[in-house]
């Protein structure tokens, strides 16, 4: 009786943590999203709900609207997932994501719900406590960036029609423009006095609301669950190594400045007072770069400069086209000689691997370059010619000196080639999504060097060329990126703009560094971008998001652990703890019950220890 008993209270409490799993596993969230309708007069705010289930999978996303919504709606879910994913780090290749969007009548589409995604996303996942009387309205972007809609005014309105307590906005929209049809103008709309409506103010004062403008998913994740993830002082600490061998590049190409320009003196040139000016002003940023120890920076003003003067040079030596030919030739003997060199590098770390990528893709340059001239050295003209063969010099010498990168120590890792296969796969389709996405706002044709580049990385997966491949189409992901971060963004909050996307890098620099694989690439690419900061806002932000993707490499390629690291980094999820204390709960019962029936009645001591 006694054991039949102790059974059938394992069971019960087996089939209650099971409950608890299946009931976590089924769990789904919830968010009020904010939109806007035409009516065919004007604009008006509208409300649709946002659910998500989060199940077991591989990282796959299904989408169901009622109504349908635009296509846009399909890629803008799908990014916003990445991004919360990516951002947090979060195990996301673990479930597939289920995204349903109900709303009571066709309303405009696009990314505008991006925000909201990436923050339900982040909220199922770690399974947070939320607000659900808080909305977000704003697009998601690289960094976790918050970006710019329209009709946010009306979107406020729904929100305190729906019982809304607080909306969050994105930076630099607090200042109202109201959005009107084509066929409305702000004269027939009577509503000019508009232009300048302060949104908080107005939220607070007409529709009770609670206004806020963020910047950042850090900020909207705070705000929903009051979960502070990722705010913490971040310090980018330079690595010794990165520094002494980036010095010792800056060095070189610096100094052969210094030897083109006594070239000029021993053959008595004078340069052109447009070239001086544009070369004395490159030595001179590349001065103040070196005193700041920027020596990336330095060294890329001293290649301005040297591509400069080896033009002007060829310009005064008045090369003729059969010794610009034979220049061409030795630089092709030269850069073939090389890139065999390059490939019997051992590959052991991310350092590495970023100056496999990173000479691979200079030699991969002067290969087009001399492609591009035996197409043209017949028609164009000499002085065509002249840049064309300084550029592919200077490309060459540049590659030449990223080999000391190869001697920079650093965690090792795997690289198997199929891994690096998969990583250049995935980062092919990234690209290709963001390039599909920016296309439906902008149109093809302002866009088709991010194309051309994205054929570029497909030909050299074709080839075998993996690495090459990884950093081409990193490159037109980040380009992408550039242009969806930036659309909408007023001039005034771009500033704002700028050092939120300059902290995600500096924050993901930072982390990387801490697990100790120092990203050459990202932090070259983000002290670059620090140094056109005054100059000029569009390098800037490519050059940012350059550094956003080449500074976590080592996602790609996960280091190799012992069994017990791994098992010491499991993180496992709070309902299968429920689980495991139901099964030891129900089986310590069971042996105390059965152990209590199998003592004997006044057993001796000796006896239960068995001696």
């Amino acid at each position: 009786m006694q054991k039949g008993a102790a059974i059938f209270f394992c069971i019960i409490i087996l089939i209650f943590s099971l409950s608890l799993v299946n009931a976590q596993e089924n769990k789904q969230y919830h968010l009020k999203l904010l939109a806007v309708q035409d009516d065919g007069k004007e604009y008006e705010g509208s409300d649709a709900d946002l659910f998500l289930e989060i199940k077991e999978g591989s990282g796959r996303v299904f989408l169901e609207t009622f109504p349908l919504t635009k296509f846009d709606t399909q890629i803008s879910t799908r990014f916003a997932k990445d991004i919360a994913c990516n951002h947090f780090k979060l195990n996301c290749n673990q479930h597939d994501f289920i995204y349903t969007i109900k709303a009571k009548t066709n309303i405009i589409g696009g990314p505008s719900a991006g925000a909201a995604i990436a923050a339900l996303t982040t909220i199922g996942i770690l399974n947070l406590k939320y607000d659900d009387k808080i909305a977000i309205t704003g697009t998601i972007n690289s960094g976790g960036i918050i970006g710019p809609v329209g009709g946010v005014k009306e979107k406020m309105e729904a929100a305190a029609r729906n019982g809304l307590q607080k909306v969050l906005i994105p930076k630099g929209t607090a200042l109202h423009k109201p959005i009107l049809p084509e066929n409305i103008t702000n004269t027939t709309k009577n509503n000019t006095t508009e232009e300048h409506l302060n949104l908080i103010q107005y939220g607070k004062e007409n529709l009770s609301l609670e206004i806020i403008e963020v910047v950042d998913l850090d900020e909207v994740i705070f705000h929903f669950t009051g979960v502070d993830l990722n705010h913490k002082n971040v310090s980018i600490e330079e690595n010794k190594a990165y520094r002494e061998i980036m010095r010792q590049l800056q060095e070189e190409l610096c100094t052969r400045t210094a030897e083109i320009e006594k070239e000029f003196q021993k053959e008595k040139f004078i340069l052109d007072n447009e070239t001086f000016s544009t070369v004395e002003k490159k030595k001179s940023r590349a001065e103040n770069a070196t005193a700041e120890d920027d020596f990336y920076s330095a060294a890329s003003f001293c290649f301005g400069a040297n591509i400069g003067l080896k033009n002007a040079l060829f310009k005064l030596q008045k090369l003729n086209r059969a010794e610009i030919t034979k220049n061409f030739a030795k630089i092709e003997k030269k850069n073939y000689a090389l890139e065999k060199k390059v490939d019997l590098e051992k590959i052991e770390t991310i350092s590495d691997l970023q100056a496999f990528m990173v000479v691979k893709e200079r030699l991969n340059d002067v290969k087009q370059q001399l492609k591009k001239f035996e197409e043209s050295k017949k028609e164009e003209p000499l002085e065509e010619l002249y840049g064309l063969l300084a550029y592919t010099e200077e490309r060459y010498f540049s590659a030449i000196s990223w080999m000391q990168f190869f001697n920079m120590e650093g965690k090792k890792y795997h690289f198997e080639g199929t891994l690096l296969q998969k990583s250049c796969e995935q980062k092919i389709a990234e690209s290709e999504e963001r390039h599909q996405y920016v296309t439906l706002f902008i149109g093809p044709v302002n866009i088709i060097h991010i194309k051309e580049k994205i054929d570029d990385a497909k030909g050299s997966f074709a080839n075998g060329e993996f690495a090459l491949c990884l950093i081409t189409a990193a490159q037109a992901k980040a380009e992408a990126n550039a242009i969806l971060s930036s659309i909408g963004v007023q001039d005034e909050a771009f500033e704002d703009f700028l050092n939120s996307k300059q902290t995600a890098v500096e924050r993901l620099i930072a982390e990387n560094s801490v697990e100790g694989i120092f990203p050459i690439l990202g932090y070259s690419y983000y002290q670059y971008a620090n140094s056109l900061r005054n100059e000029t806002s569009s390098a800037t932000l490519v050059y940012l998001e350059y550094a956003l993707e080449m500074s976590d490499l080592g996602i790609y390629f996960p280091e190799e652990k012992k069994f017990l690291e791994r098992i010491g980094g499991m993180k496992i999820r709070k309902e299968w703890w429920y689980f495991g204390m139901g099964l030891a709960l129900g089986l310590g019962s069971m042996y105390l019950i059965m152990k209590k029936k199998g003592k004997p009645k006044g057993a001796r001591k000796s006896e239960l220890l068995g001696i």
